[in-house]
């Protein structure tokens, strides 16, 4: 996990993708390779086995003091989570991708994308209350948070929409607070879903944008929204 990109713009796969290295205001971030090509496989797998895929973002929060030197808190937690989420919506498979980060706190915290069939699951609302159950019941965990704007629901070939929350999770990557861990702790974790070659679409090229270009243009839209 060492390789860090300040660049824009990535190339994974057969494609070039933003990615949120740069903010609105000019500051930079460092964003580390080897998440992000995890997270590009597996956003792009489950897209490969369903026509259109809910992507999910949560924050798991470890209480203050309970911080830990490994992932078994969000190993049990997934576990838990898949179970739930098997058993209320009977979906196929689960796609998931998260990041372990310690930053001016000694506790860790994880940020987590979830990703689901969205032909079953039309909200994540459902979800969110299984992940408020699990922190629940788990001592050390607080309860989770959901971030603004918590959810997209991608269409298979869609690549504006695709990008557009390729870009939000590449902030997941970010080099800062990645670094106060165990010796044998991961700093990221994913699932393992494997790409379906015959529903696999590569979404139609476009001309490419820098990712702060591309920020401006989601703040853009969001306040055309918001005057609407």
């Amino acid at each position: 996990m060492r390789e860090v990109t300040y660049n824009e713009r990535i190339l994974l796969g057969d494609r070039w993708l933003p990615i949120y290295t740069r903010g609105v205001k000019g500051k930079r971030y460092g964003c580390y390779v080897e998440p992000l090509r995890a997270l590009e496989r597996q956003m792009t797998a489950m897209l490969s086995h369903h026509a259109n895929v809910l992507m999910i973002r949560v924050d798991i929060k470890v209480k203050e003091f309970e911080g830990t030197l490994d992932n078994r808190l969000m190993t049990d937690f997934m576990y838990e989570l898949r179970k739930g989420i098997k058993k209320e919506y009977g979906v196929k498979r689960i796609g998931y991708f998260w990041v372990r980060e310690i930053e001016t706190v000694k506790h860790q915290h994880y940020h987590l994308l979830i990703m689901v069939d969205a032909d079953k699951v039309n909200t994540p609302k459902g979800i969110f209350i299984e992940c408020e159950k699990i922190s629940r019941r788990t001592y050390e965990l607080a309860k989770p948070h959901l971030p603004k704007n918590p959810y997209v629901k991608v269409k298979r070939g869609d690549s504006e929409t695709f990008d557009r929350m390729f870009f939000r999770a590449s902030y997941l990557t970010k080099e800062r607070g990645k670094n106060r861990k165990g010796k044998y702790a991961n700093n990221y974790g994913s699932s393992n879903i494997a790409l379906n070659e015959k529903k696999h679409v590569t979404p139609t090229s476009r001309t490419f944008i820098s990712g702060a270009e591309y920020l401006r243009q989601i703040n853009a839209k969001d306040e055309k929204k918001k005057i609407a």
